[in-house]
């Protein structure tokens, strides 16, 4: 399969779970690499959030105070990873 597709997968999923809390990207990225074999490369996993957040599934903000960026996803996101299971 395509690394890219997989890990799309795997974040919608992760996200979905959290139902609504939002993930500090430095999380995101270890929960991806611990739970796709083989490990994706960081590059794989910055593009396959990049698309999403370009097609609307997922919403990047930066915290004003500290600068973490965070994701959640959005309604389209939601409706996609139900469908995941």
């Amino acid at each position: 399969m395509n690394p890219i597709s997989d890990i799309k997968r795997f974040v919608l999923r992760a996200l979905f779970r959290l139902d609504g809390v939002p993930w500090p990207d430095p999380l995101l990225d270890d929960a991806v690499r611990q739970g796709i074999l083989p490990r994706p490369l960081q590059s794989d996993i910055n593009q396959a959030k990049r698309e999403l957040e370009a097609a609307g599934f997922l919403q990047g903000d930066r915290d004003d105070l500290d600068g973490l960026l965070t994701w959640t996803l959005t309604e389209k996101g939601r409706h996609k990873a139900r469908q995941l299971g």
